[in-house]
């Protein structure tokens, strides 16, 4: 069950990058001049606003004649298009739009005649190819945009991917920047014991020159006590650096700890981002396969 949904996904996710063959069929359609015998086609992906345009411009290809819109219906009356026949052409035509697809309807009157699969087929065909010509170049834009949009995804999500390494690169300067710092740290620290040992011995030899002084003058006993007070404030500071320089390796080991936690992360964002990529990759590469195959 669970591989024919899987198959169902994959069968409705591609098929918008499948191409459709554009065929032209002659039906009768009811244009303000009547039932006629109309030339039928299909453009898939098209916009309307676009290909009505588009239309327009096709039709005054090759004459000096204007185009009438009358009620929905683009007319070109008396145009002169050799390769169909000699004789001017009025040409009546309309687009509808059906689920994603647009249908354009055309008919040919050349003199008192519509051009139908009963008339040469010097005629029929050219004029065929006429309508034919047009879709092709219609669907060969709508599936354009879809490439230009696909391969848009693409370079944003490349341009995500990029931003995700360079953070990257930025977090392994960071912990190296720390990982330095804590060097130093330690250095300090040693330093700081060695600190803490000579001011050691320095207080024990000031206690002792005290106890010497205990019955000598005030002044000089007081002094001696003086310089005791210093050194041993002296050590204290030295205790509290010593801290301070522990406290600043922890904290520096935690921003490690925190940046390694987000490299994991970035680096599974990455390989997610790889991924999406790759699929995003197929996708421009079957649009574009899709494009080259329209004929």
């Amino acid at each position: 069950m669970r591989n024919l949904i899987l198959s169902l996904f994959l069968v409705v996710g591609l098929s918008s990058f499948a191409q459709e063959e554009i065929v032209v069929t002659l039906k009768s359609k009811t244009f303000s001049v009547g039932e006629v015998p109309s030339f039928v086609t299909f453009i898939p992906q098209a916009n309307y606003n676009y290909v009505m345009k588009e239309w327009d411009k096709y039709l005054k290809q090759d004459t000096k004649e204007k185009t009438l819109l009358m009620d929905k219906e683009v007319h070109m009356l008396n145009k002169e298009y050799e390769k169909i026949s000699a004789t001017p052409l009025n040409i009546y035509s309309y687009l509808k739009e059906y689920d994603g697809e647009l249908m354009l309807v055309c008919a040919f009157q050349l003199g008192n005649q519509w051009i139908s699969r009963e008339m040469d087929e010097e005629i029929y065909i050219p004029t065929k190819k006429y309508v034919r010509d047009f879709a092709v170049v219609a669907y060969k834009q709508a599936v354009a945009d879809q490439l230009k949009e696909e391969e848009k995804v693409l370079k944003k999500m490349e341009g995500q991917k990029t931003s995700l390494l360079n953070s990257t690169e930025s977090k392994w300067f960071e912990i190296n920047q720390f990982e330095r710092a804590i060097i130093t740290k330690k250095d300090e620290i040693t330093l700081n014991k060695m600190d803490q040992s000579n001011k050691v011995i320095q207080m024990q030899a000031q206690k002792e020159l005290v106890l010497k002084l205990a019955n000598a003058g005030e002044e000089e006993k007081d002094e001696a006590e003086k310089i005791l007070k210093e050194l041993e404030k002296d050590f204290k500071k030295l205790q509290k650096q010593n801290e301070n320089y522990h406290q600043d390796i922890d904290n520096n080991e935690s921003y490690i700890r925190q940046s390694e936690i987000q490299l994991a992360k970035i680096s599974s964002e990455v390989k997610f981002m790889q991924l999406d990529i790759d699929d995003q990759a197929y996708k421009v590469r079957k649009v574009q396969q899709k494009l080259d195959g329209i004929r």
